[in-house]
């Protein structure tokens, strides 16, 4: 995982406080997999997330972080291989 991905697993869990640990992190390349994460993080510690706002708040970090397109991110967009993160 290059410092991009890092940084941006970093703002994500200040963004939904939650900890992804780093063998997780690894195998959340695809932005569907890290809401699915997000949402399952979520749902462990008993919160009943709302799917859509959390698509669109980790869209929203994305962008931010990233520099890409809002139009860019679909959920089967890979941070690395799409957005060209290291």
């Amino acid at each position: 995982m290059g410092l991009d991905t890092v940084e941006l697993v970093m703002v994500i869990e200040e963004e939904f406080g939650i900890e992804i640990p780093n063998k997780d992190a690894a195998k959340l390349g695809v932005l569907g997999d890290m809401q699915d994460y997000i949402l399952g993080a979520l749902r462990q510690r008993g919160d009943k997330p709302d799917e859509s706002q959390i698509w669109e708040r980790l869209k929203a970090v994305v962008v931010a972080q990233l520099g890409v397109r809002p139009e860019e991110i679909t959920r089967t967009a890979h941070i690395v291989k799409d957005f060209r993160v290291d």
